[in-house]
């Protein structure tokens, strides 16, 4: 195989399909054959909100995870090392594609689901989950070694996790070096194949502005009405390093995957982490025994439209 080969095109492409914060799509592959190296790429980085790279590694390794999905429906394996050198903090993983059997259906379904999952910026339908669609995704949760926290409704601690964010997406909107970064990574230009276009962010506030950042949480009289009973999920791994990053990336994917063939979006509260007294303080509002990598809201609405992706040429180096 080289690079081609239009297989491995349909993987890469698939692979880019990711969710990524900003929609920074913060990596890059080199292709040499059937081997393909994933590197981070530190100009795509929050240098502000994502100081240690955290959510850049997530994205990186949600794009593992695709990749290696829409390998199987190739029919190939992709036989993966992630993090394979201690001195060379970019490179992610280093994969090799060898013949393998036909997809199973479920692989397949996966496959397809990477083509329909997409980001929601709106409320949903004011409903939890079907018990049998958060059940596969907790099973799929403890196959992939991560945890999941189910916020249920009832729950006092919900209420305190919405005034977290809250808190923390107010004090993003005070701190001027933050909005100059979310600014950077909106753009109503439609040749850009990155960043997150206006006609996704919903109508501009009294001062004209799109925020990036838009609050789970009812904030006065003219917001959007919240959804009180979707269903909320904090995913953890059992460390706060960079090989558990890629893994929360990669465990987070196949959740979304899971949860896109049942018809459910999600929505993602991240100012939350990123600020390191609100993660504190939602982890010990929700007593969780691992470090919190993604709040997730999950429920049905209508079809989402997806942000744009840079094409295989771009993100080749």
């Amino acid at each position: 195989m080289d690079v081609e080969d239009a297989r491995i095109e349909r993987i890469l492409s698939a692979a880019a399909k990711a969710p990524s914060v900003h929609n920074t799509q913060p990596w890059a592959v080199d292709v040499h054959g059937d081997r393909i190296t994933l590197r981070a790429d530190p100009a795509r980085q929050l240098r502000h909100a994502d100081p240690t790279g955290r959510e850049m590694y997530i994205s990186c390794g949600a794009f593992l995870l695709n990749l290696e999905v829409a390998a199987r429906r190739e029919s190939l394996t992709a036989v993966t090392t992630v993090l394979p050198s201690s001195t060379d903090d970019l490179l992610v993983a280093r994969v090799v594609l060898e013949s393998a059997l036909e997809p199973t259906m479920e692989e397949l379904e996966l496959a397809v689901a990477i083509g329909h999952r997409a980001t929601s910026r709106a409320p949903f339908d004011d409903a939890p989950l079907d018990v049998d669609v958060l059940s596969e995704m907790q099973n799929t949760a403890r196959t992939d070694g991560v945890g999941l926290r189910v916020i249920q409704p009832s729950e006092p601690a919900r209420s305190q996790v919405l005034d977290l964010v809250r808190r923390s997406e107010a004090l993003a909107t005070e701190d001027a070096v933050a909005r100059g970064e979310e600014s950077a990574w909106t753009t109503r230009d439609p040749e850009r194949h990155d960043g997150i276009p206006a006609r996704l962010l919903g109508a501009p506030d009294a001062q004209g502005h799109r925020p990036v950042r838009r609050s789970w949480a009812d904030a006065g009289p003219d917001a959007e009405p919240f959804d009180h009973r979707s269903t909320m999920v904090v995913l953890t791994t059992p460390g706060d390093k960079r090989e558990d990053w890629v893994a929360a990336g990669q465990g987070l994917e196949h959740l979304l995957l899971v949860a896109t063939s049942y018809y459910v979006h999600a929505s993602f509260a991240t100012t939350v982490l990123e600020n390191p007294t609100t993660r504190h303080d939602l982890v010990r509002a929700l007593e969780l025994d691992g470090q919190p990598q993604m709040l997730v809201r999950l429920g049905y609405s209508g079809t989402e439209r997806h942000s744009p992706r840079r094409t295989v040429e771009e993100i080749i180096t």
